[in-house]
């Protein structure tokens, strides 16, 4: 129910901004101790798609690469809650910024 209501008032916000638009392609590059990810965002109208690639560290040696996608629109009760920032988009602690 939470989870709704933060999709609910995001959605508001960005009915409210009818002159913002975030269409575009986004992406992060993220590494750590034990993975190495490629994230990239493609948003057109309200359809979200997040692929996903990414190498598993183990014993201090690389793994082959692997890929995800995932894909929601806005206003669905999956979507994670995201923060629209200028050029930005965060979303949880991963940060995608906008390709020119």
């Amino acid at each position: 129910m939470k989870t709704f209501i933060k999709l609910l008032a995001i959605a508001m916000l960005l009915a409210g901004c009818g002159s913002k638009n975030i269409n575009g392609t986004y992406v992060s590059h993220t590494e750590g101790q034990f993975s190495i990810a490629d994230d990239t965002l493609v948003i057109a109208d309200t359809v979200i798609i997040n692929h996903t690639g990414f190498q598993k560290i183990r014993q201090g040696q690389l793994l082959p690469k692997a890929y995800k996608t995932h894909k929601w629109t806005l206003n669905s009760p999956d979507a994670p809650p995201m923060q629209i920032t200028g050029k930005q988009i965060q979303i949880g602690n991963t940060i995608y910024h906008k390709l020119p």
